[in-house]
């Protein structure tokens, strides 16, 4: 068997090197990055969740955790939690190996088995009929205004992040569903004193797995956020890339089986999603619904009280149109 990896980003890269071990001919490509970091999207936060499956990759998790955090701050409020940075171009580069990648398009007809983990682009599987990407735009930078929690603002529609990466460098960013998120980051604050060292801009696919089939079309299979396979409302990716590698490696001769585990394992991107929803529609949605998503996978350890003064704090802002 042939086959042919599109995009060698987390998913395809990792997919590329146990396909490679089990003996399985695979080509991997991806398209020229511009940005420093040459990955695309950036993302440099992950949940505690990533240790087991970066370990099970036959990696040391340690060789990639910048920072790890017992607690962060939310709307001005400081909780705790159980989240780390890490080096992701690190870690795609090792999850990778040896493996060399080639560059441009290629003709799906020469492959026996086409995987697309070309994240939002989704360039081989079918168009999504109702697909959501929201814009995203992220730097990283320097200060001397030393900020050692992570640290979320909501904005309108959407959120801005500062998420120390180690010494004195920050990955900063902000997404909105409402407005272009680099206003809203800039009257954040969280770019004040910041010396940027890149940026890039970027989509977030938002849609969840049950709006994102199929998940195979033909020779066609998807993988990672090419299929969905983010949680809508935090954006978090990392792992559930890592996590669609074994469901694909379990179901490589069984499309429906496939289908049905992604939809399983990631139920609760769907209730994520409906959140979202409610939330951009003005519709009322209580704090219980939030923690109801699988949300404590942050490790957040909270007081009832003071978790609802910030999350009355954070539904005002995200509603609240900038000059209204």
């Amino acid at each position: 068997m042939r086959v042919a990896i599109a995009g060698a980003g987390v998913s395809g890269s990792y997919l590329a090197s146990c396909l490679a071990e089990k003996g399985i001919a695979v080509d991997l490509y991806d398209l020229p990055h511009q940005n420093t970091c040459s990955i695309s999207p950036c993302a440099w936060m992950a949940t505690r969740e990533i240790v087991p499956l970066v370990r099970s990759a036959g990696l040391d998790p340690a060789r990639y955790i910048l920072n790890r955090f017992s607690s962060a701050i939310f709307q001005g409020r400081e909780f705790g939690v159980d989240l780390m940075t890490i080096d992701k171009p690190a870690l795609i580069r090792d999850l990778r190996g040896d493996l060399p990648v080639r560059c441009g398009p290629f003709n799906p007809g020469d492959y026996d088995r086409v995987i697309d983990a070309t994240g939002t682009a989704r360039t081989y599987l079918p168009p999504i009929a109702d697909d959501r990407l929201v814009p995203c735009i992220q730097y990283r930078g320097t200060t001397e205004d030393l900020r050692a929690l992570p640290e979320v603002r909501c904005v309108y529609g959407g959120y801005a992040w500062s998420f120390p990466l180690g010494d004195d460098r920050y990955h900063i960013g902000c997404l909105s569903h409402m407005a272009d998120p680099s206003p809203l980051l800039r009257d954040s604050g969280l770019l004040d004193g910041m010396k940027t060292k890149c940026g890039c801009r970027s989509y977030l696919r938002v849609t969840s797995p049950s709006g994102a089939l199929p998940f195979v079309s033909g020779n066609i299979w998807g993988i990672g956020e090419a299929t969905g396979c983010v949680y809508p409302l935090l954006g978090d990716g990392i792992v559930p890339a890592l996590r669609s590698v074994g469901l694909i490696l379990a179901s490589w001769d069984d499309p429906e089986a496939y289908r049905r585990a992604v939809l399983s394992t990631f139920s609760r991107m769907k209730a994520e999603y409906d959140v979202l929803n409610a939330l951009n529609t003005g519709e009322r949605v209580g704090l219980i619904d939030i923690l109801s998503t699988n949300f404590m996978r942050l490790g957040v350890r909270v007081n009832p009280g003071k978790a609802r003064e910030a999350y009355t704090d954070a539904v005002s802002v995200w509603s609240c149109c900038p000059g209204k």
